[in-house]
């Protein structure tokens, strides 16, 4: 609340009808920033430092302003409930005369002067600045310095130098905007604060929104255009609106002003108080096991704010200690008065007023002026008899360090997760009507998941630095494993129907076979199965399969044509075409050969065919007529017994 002097009130209070009850409003724009050089919030300036160091640009007195025009709204919380840690924008709309200077972007001070009592009601800059219909009328749409927040500080965020306390924290924030703050210690300006989030974007409103939030507060623009904290005051002692006593009982204990006089027309106001905030919980987002403190079950919710991401459970608590100490027991009246302009009222202040039946003791969360020479005031504040969940600023932000757990119940899902986002690792469990899913993650290293569903189960494990990756599915039709790297895999499916292997390489190692990874394979013995070897063996030297046997230079047929024969087909035994029976048994032919020497052929029926000549050391018959002689020894005998008969 500003500090005036008591006159000057009442000449607000009273009808504009007095000479001295006509009020005058002056608008003085500056080319640069405006520096008041106010020595105290409570103490106003004497006449030589008023209102700036510095002669205005522009001054828009009485004679061209249209005084009616003037509306002024103002807020700390403009939402259906209270949610603490907003920064609401004051916002002007006047219509000025012959103005011809284009003062867009331009800030000016706004002041109101009444029984020769000038009072500041604010620093704004222009936000439009657009013609009527009367082409010398133009109306000015312009905020207060709030809006300075509103740009991208997420370079000021990463160039920080943490751990800092919440104090040098603020201190920097507002240096960096370029705006001052009202001199105040804060319940938590000691705490410590870290680098929680890596922000692409960081909005300075949401940077000083999570400030006031777990500060249990408001910010607001003052009327010297500097930041301030604002504290929501003590309220009455009503621990609820059934047990409500009689005044004599409990008297008032809202700090604020006084209403004599009220508009019963334009006034409404709600048969119930406000249950006070009796818990609160802080958790980084639904479903987190977070900090609560109170046992009330009217709970008021920080969620999101990242100035607490990554505390302990112990600091969570005393943090929610501290704010329980600012919000808790704030019972007012949702309602909205209309009355005589009082401008030293400020958002955040009580405000009693008395009915012809009943007392509405309430806070003004947000009021609207309108109107200079009939200038009037509404105060607002909404508000429910209990709280719905409230949750704080929803920022979206990549968060670095700390430890979460989050549990989450519904219809749809049970669910829990841990998070070290120091460490950069996490695990969840998900559990649906339709799977269950477990996983590990550590971030940009290596991550596990095991999912399991009515038709399959699923086991990953990756390693996100190599490109390495192992998979087991089970299905009621295939057991599936599989590795890969890159465009490189190797898998083995075992199926009803068989067993598949399929890779680039494929090695095995046992005790009595081997094969490596270029395809040299041992093996101590090769069985046949009902004496048929069926497959394919070979290498350089060597070939075997179901019908042949390749060995060196010689060919060995194993399809029952008993064929022994070299490469080239110089020399050749076989039986194929023998009459049964026949001497020499299943080998009944036998060639040798070569090229251009012609070739012998011996076959089972006792031929010889030759297309050259037989060379050998003896040859014996078999019938019984040789008496066991060679044809040598015969020849032999023959040729001595001729040799006789001619001497």
């Amino acid at each position: 609340m500003i500090e005036i002097p008591e006159e000057i009130k009442s000449l607000y209070r009273e009808n504009n009808i007095f000479k001295q009850t006509v009020k005058t409003a002056r608008l003085r724009f500056y080319d640069g920033s405006i520096d008041l050089l106010y020595p105290g919030d409570n103490v106003w300036p004497s006449d030589d430092l008023f209102p700036v160091d510095d002669t205005p640009m522009l001054l828009v007195d009485k004679d061209q302003i249209s005084s009616e025009s003037f509306v002024l709204e103002q807020a700390v919380c403009d939402t259906k409930d209270l949610k603490f840690g907003e920064c609401s924008a004051a916002r002007l709309e006047i219509i000025v005369n012959n103005v011809n200077m284009d003062v867009t972007g331009k800030e000016f001070t706004l002041s109101i002067e009444v029984g020769d009592y000038e009072m500041m009601l604010g620093i704004y800059k222009v936000a439009s600045f657009v013609r009527q219909a009367d082409v010398s009328k133009k109306k000015i749409v312009a905020y207060d310095r709030m809006l300075n927040f509103d740009i991208d500080v997420s370079a000021w965020y990463r160039s920080l130098t943490f751990p800092m306390t919440l104090k040098k924290y603020r201190d920097s924030l507002c240096e960096f905007i370029g705006i001052r703050q009202q001199e105040i210690t804060l319940p938590l300006d000691d705490m410590e604060v870290t680098r929680s989030i890596d922000p692409s974007k960081l909005s300075g409103r949401d940077a000083m929104k999570a400030i006031c939030e777990i500060n249990g507060c408001f910010g607001q623009i003052d009327i010297t255009g500097r930041f301030k904290y604002v504290f929501l005051g003590s309220s009455g002692l009503f621990p609820s609106e059934e047990l409500y006593p009689a005044d004599d009982i409990f008297p008032s204990q809202l700090e604020g002003e006084t209403l004599s006089h009220y508009n019963p027309s334009g006034t409404t106001y709600e048969d119930f108080l406000t249950y006070g905030i009796d818990k609160v919980q802080i958790r980084q987002e639904e479903g987190d096991v977070g900090a609560s403190y109170g046992r009330g079950t009217n709970a008021y919710t920080i969620q999101g704010n990242f100035l607490v991401f990554g505390k302990k459970a112990e600091d969570l608590l005393n943090i929610a200690i501290t704010v329980y100490d600012q919000i808790s027991g704030k019972v007012y009246r949702p309602c909205k008065i209309v009355t005589q302009a009082l401008p030293w009222i400020e958002p955040g202040d009580g405000i009693i007023c008395y009915t012809s039946d009943d007392v509405i003791e309430t806070y003004c969360l947000k009021r609207t002026i309108k109107g200079i020479q009939a200038m009037m005031d509404t105060f607002e504040a909404a508000g429910t008899r209990e709280r719905k969940e409230s949750f704080g600023i929803p920022t979206q932000i990549i968060q670095l360090e700390g430890k979460t757990a989050i549990i989450k119940k519904s219809v749809g899902e049970v669910s829990a997760r841990l998070s070290d986002l120091k460490e950069e690792t996490e695990s969840k469990f998900i559990q649906t009507a339709e799977q269950i899913l477990q996983e590990v993650t550590r971030a940009t290293q290596a991550e596990a998941s095991l999912k399991l569903t009515a038709d399959q189960i699923n086991l990953s494990v990756k390693n996100l630095k190599e490109y390495t990756e192992g998979q087991f599915r089970v299905t009621a039709d295939q057991i599936l494993a599989k590795v890969s790297k890159g465009d490189v895999s190797a898998e083995i499916s075992v199926e009803s129907g068989g067993v598949n292997i399929r890779g680039n390489r494929f090695s095995w190692t046992s005790d009595f076979s081997s094969m490596t990874s270029d395809g040299k394979l041992t093996c101590r013995n090769i069985v046949a199965i009902n004496g048929v070897f069926s497959g394919n063996l070979s290498s350089t030297s060597f070939y075997a399969n179901g019908n042949a046997v390749a060995f060196g230079d010689f060919y060995v047929s194993a399809d029952g044509t008993n064929l022994l024969r070299s490469n080239r087909g110089w020399f050749r035994v076989n039986s194929q075409g023998a009459p049964e029976g026949s001497p020499g048994g299943d080998y009944a032919s036998l060639y040798v050969g070569g090229q251009g020497y012609g070739g012998v052929t011996i076959n089972g029926i006792g031929t010889i065919d030759t297309g050259g000549s037989i060379q050998c050391s003896d040859v014996y018959l078999r019938d019984s007529w040789t008496a066991g002689w060679g044809l040598l020894r015969m020849l032999k005998d023959l040729y001595n017994r001729v040799g006789a008969l001619e001497r």
